[in-house]
């Protein structure tokens, strides 16, 4: 929790379009305690006074001075917040300070700025075995999964960060086992469960954990589940049983009428944990070793920690070669970072000129921070490139941006890795997805017949994921 807090504060200069600071809220109830809160503290006449301690010890760990947005806010401040919120036995509410960031622009500028400083980076290419090159290197074969093929990698050191799945094989001791913990999470519309600029924390559920509804691009991400996890990592599925809890305890605490969720995924947690025990009860911290000299893997931690995590496994990686470089990451400005109220108002005015939505130069910022002219650049150059697609929070123009400079190479990429149209429209974008190849395929220099297997594949895409 304190590396957590911590990185966030980096993390709101490096990557200052990226995050942004944001409310929770917490219910206080007169016959309710906090899931997470030691049993003793869930007493209703100890819980008030136990959580705001609480509060105070999540803000010395983070290094924050008092917090001017936590405070106690009465019944009528959470109705106005939570317009559906249950007010039986309700005596008032806490509100505390976190940040919002979005993982897979994150994930994507992070991958930019190593390449910026020098990094090359590939898609679509799984490294399927490490071998000794017999003179204290190593030989990745790596696999080309878009186009076949493979090539050989030569390296000094190799290290393995591969998540949820097992590293490659070939040399070494056995990788750490990790134990994987399914997390599912619905898309809802926001009026339906009655959110508009705060998270609302779900103190208690039947299983002692707590469940969030946060607001996000005009919907409400509800979740989070935390059960073992045994099938395929590509595609963890939320099933009915993970939709049913997840409705359950929102008509716990919202009056909310029935509705269809818009769409439903589920991550993966790889956690170190070789006990194979409650997935709710194991360690978040990450773990390093050294499978043979040279070759390290990483697993466990979470996104919040992942720039403390890559400079401990880049230390020792760069111990083994002998060198004494030291990061300095917590310095360097992300791709995109650096906004002005000047770009702010010359990227509005771009927008307008050339017939886009209001609130659209809002979104690119979002998503691109002062790349986001570069979309533009790419919208005035070709008007049916500024069609709006996902509803019209999107653009073609996007589309071309995310071939061009951020390696996607399928409409699978665009919809599901680059943006949330996949997640985040009615129909999964597959009103959009003719458009989508076309502007993809004129892009990459597809012909018909690629261009219809990459619609045969997208259709495949949605489909794994249950969509």
């Amino acid at each position: 929790v304190r590396e957590g807090l911590r990185e966030q504060k980096v993390l709101e200069h490096t990557a200052d379009y990226l995050v942004s600071p944001f409310d929770f809220v917490i219910p206080v109830y007169k016959d309710r305690g906090f899931a997470d809160a030691p049993r003793w503290a869930r007493h209703p006449l100890i819980f008030p006074i136990a959580l705001r301690l609480g509060l105070w010890f999540y803000d010395r760990l983070g290094g924050r001075g008092r917090s001017k947005s936590k405070r106690r806010i009465d019944v009528a401040e959470m109705q106005r917040r939570f317009p559906r919120i249950k007010t039986d036995n309700l005596r008032h509410g806490v509100v505390y300070r976190d940040y919002q960031t979005d993982d897979a622009r994150l994930t994507v500028m992070i991958v930019k700025t190593a390449v910026e400083h020098g990094a090359v980076a590939a898609g679509w290419m799984e490294a399927t075995s490490v071998e000794s090159d017999g003179s204290g290197g190593f030989v990745v074969t790596i696999t080309d999964r878009l186009e076949g093929g493979e090539v050989a990698v030569r390296a000094k050191t190799v290290i393995a960060a591969t998540g949820a799945f097992t590293p490659p094989t070939g040399t070494g001791d056995d990788p750490i086992p990790v134990v994987l913990s399914k997390g599912a999470h619905l898309v809802t519309p926001a009026d339906a469960v009655g959110v508009t600029d705060s998270a609302l924390v779900l103190p208690e559920t039947e299983d002692e954990r707590v469940m969030f509804v946060v607001p996000w691009l005009g919907r409400a991400v509800v979740g989070t589940t935390d059960t073992p996890y045994s099938g395929d990592p590509a595609h963890p599925l939320t099933d009915g049983d993970d939709t049913a809890y997840m409705l359950r305890h929102i008509h716990i605490y919202l009056d909310t009428p029935r509705f269809e969720p818009i769409s439903a995924w589920s991550g993966l947690r790889a956690l170190a944990d070789p006990s194979g025990g409650d997935t709710s009860k194991a360690s978040r911290e990450h773990e390093i070793t050294q499978l043979t000299p040279g070759y390290i893997q990483v697993a466990g931690g979470k996104l919040t920690g992942y720039r403390r995590i890559a400079e401990a496994v880049t230390s020792k990686a760069i111990k083994h070669l002998g060198k004494k470089e030291r990061s300095h990451t917590a310095d360097i400005a992300l791709a995109g970072a650096g906004l002005s109220r000047e770009f702010t108002r010359m990227l509005a005015a771009r927008c307008s000129a050339l017939g886009f939505p209001a609130n659209y130069s809002n979104r690119l910022i979002e998503r691109y921070g002062t790349r986001a002219s570069l979309v533009l650049d790419i919208a005035a150059g070709d008007d049916r490139l500024r069609k709006p697609i996902g509803g019209g929070e999107w653009s073609l123009a996007e589309t071309v941006y995310q071939a061009r400079h951020e390696a996607a190479a399928t409409v699978t990429d665009v919809i599901q890795r680059r943006t949330r149209l996949a997640w985040f429209t009615p129909d999964h974008a597959r009103g959009d997805l003719a458009a989508l190849a076309d502007a993809l395929g004129d892009e990459l220099g597809w012909d018909d017949v690629r261009r219809d297997s990459e619609l045969e594949r997208v259709e495949r895409d949605l489909a794994a994921e249950g969509l």
